[in-house]
């Protein structure tokens, strides 16, 4: 019997294991078209757009807290993230930051072909500094632009007070 329980409890422990290492097996491309969509098509949930890259430090640091935050709120707020590493790098960077941050947001990798395209289609008051979170309403209109690493509690009451209104 003990037995059986220890084969159920591995052959459980496996297969949860498996399912998280593949969370983020896949990235997409993205461009103009799918971001336009994306932010228009709401389905009534309020978006939060994080731009990073792998090699961006404030970026790395600030994933585990979009982690955190998109496991509260993943039915009201859909969390996306758009790196913008080279796309060459989706398989040796890319995805393996994602799988050891154990991302369980929507990631693609930007194939913009200039970085003004991404910058004037999501704010032209965007520097292009990294980390970037803009957040839109169900409306897909834009209501805050954040520069730079956010802290956990700031993006949070952030949200908090967006869904208060």
């Amino acid at each position: 019997m003990k037995i059986k329980f220890v084969i159920i409890f591995l052959i459980l422990f496996f297969e949860i294991a498996q399912s998280n290492s593949t969370i983020s097996k896949k990235i997409e491309l993205i461009d103009k078209s799918k971001l336009t969509q994306i932010i228009k098509t709401r389905n009534g949930r309020i978006l939060l757009l994080n731009i990073w890259a792998t090699w961006c430090i404030p970026c790395r640091e600030e994933f585990p807290d979009l982690v955190k935050l998109n496991s509260i709120y993943k039915n009201t707020i859909e969390i996306i993230g758009i790196s913008v590493d080279d796309i060459d790098d989706s398989e040796k960077k890319v995805l393996p930051f994602l799988n050891n941050n154990n991302v369980d947001f929507k990631n693609f990798i930007s194939s913009f072909k200039k970085e003004e395209d991404l910058i004037n289609i999501l704010n032209i008051e965007w520097n292009g500094a990294l980390p970037a979170t803009f957040i839109f309403d169900v409306n897909g209109k834009q209501i805050k632009m954040l520069n730079g690493k956010q802290s956990y509690l700031d993006i949070k009451n952030l949200l908090d007070d967006i869904l208060k209104k």
